[in-house]
């Protein structure tokens, strides 16, 4: 059943990417280089602490720039997790959030930002975009997934050709990188490809630096829990266990003191994600937070040559 329900998904994406093709429907441009930070999947990929360097990176080059977000699943505050943790590492107003990303990116091009970051804007056919950057998995079988919803596609691998940069994240230290690129070019040839990986900084509790060999209870509600816990265990520390909840899942009260009394239990130390950290009702000095930054493998300096292309001369 969920293979005839793929079929009609993919026969809805191929009328929609015809008619965007043949100029019936037709993209909107705002006056701002558009660069979108995307991917062909639902779980995570990195996209938010790519679009987060490439923030840093617009800043160190003088750049006046902006990050647009959709608020998904909005806490109650009515703003998504991204758009918090973006706010809290660029500043309120480099940030513009809500349900169109279209209409968020021309509101931020008015603001005189010349980069518009769009995150998640692959799939965005509405917005006119300078350059598609997307982010796969280096760690899965390229070419095998299947679409929605029988898989994790939210379009066929050779929406790929639309891309400028693809990029391979979470790159294992032992990782083939030219066999994987090699399969992965078969679907975007004329794409630049680089690798990268999530570089482990360490735990960060109540402001200070949390010593290796302790004690964690990981708990997420991010696209891919696993790597949490393997990025606590790459720094050294024991995880005593994964507790999960769906993406984006906002914690209560109850559901935040039940983790930390699991946490005291297990003689362990609750550590959480940045992102999951903003969606944390308690007080965040009693959560460990796992800190991550971006780090390019290979192929990095001439990505981000593509995506500040004409905006750092």
């Amino acid at each position: 059943m969920r293979a005839v329900a793929s079929a009609v998904y993919e026969a809805g994406w191929e009328a929609r990417r015809a008619a965007y093709a043949r100029g019936w429907l037709r993209p909107e441009r705002v006056a701002a280089r558009v660069v979108s930070i995307g991917n062909l999947s639902v779980g995570g990929t990195g996209k938010t602490t790519l679009t987060l360097h490439l923030a840093a990176r617009a800043r160190s080059l003088g750049i006046e720039h902006a990050i647009v977000a959709r608020d998904y699943r909005p806490g109650p505050a009515g703003l998504g997790d991204e758009t918090l943790l973006y706010r809290a590492a660029c500043g309120e107003s480099r940030v513009f959030s809500g349900r169109s990303k279209r209409l968020l990116a021309h509101r931020a091009a008015a603001s005189g930002n010349r980069l518009v970051l769009v995150d998640d804007g692959f799939s965005h056919w509405r917005l006119k975009r300078d350059l598609d950057v997307v982010l796969l998995d280096a760690r899965e079988s390229l070419g095998r997934e299947h679409l929605l919803p029988a898989g994790r596609l939210r379009e066929p691998w050779r929406a790929l050709q639309r891309a400028g940069v693809v990029v391979l994240t979470r790159a294992p230290r032992d990782l083939d990188v030219a066999r994987v690129v090699e399969a992965a070019r078969a679907w975007a040839p004329a794409a630049h490809f680089a690798v990268a990986r999530h570089a482990a900084l360490g735990i960060r509790l109540g402001g200070q630096s949390l010593p290796s060999g302790r004690r964690v209870r990981v708990l997420t509600a991010t696209g891919n829990p696993n790597a949490v816990a393997e990025t606590a265990r790459e720094l050294g520390f024991e995880v005593t266990a994964l507790s999960t909840r769906p993406d984006h899942h906002w914690f209560t009260p109850r559901d935040a003191a039940a983790e930390q009394d699991a946490a005291e239990r297990e003689g362990a130390v609750l550590c959480l994600t940045a992102k999951d950290a903003v969606r944390w009702p308690l007080d965040r000095e009693a959560i460990g937070v796992v800190e991550v930054t971006w780090q390019w493998v290979s192929g990095g300096e001439q990505a981000e040559r593509r995506v500040f292309e004409a905006e750092s001369s």
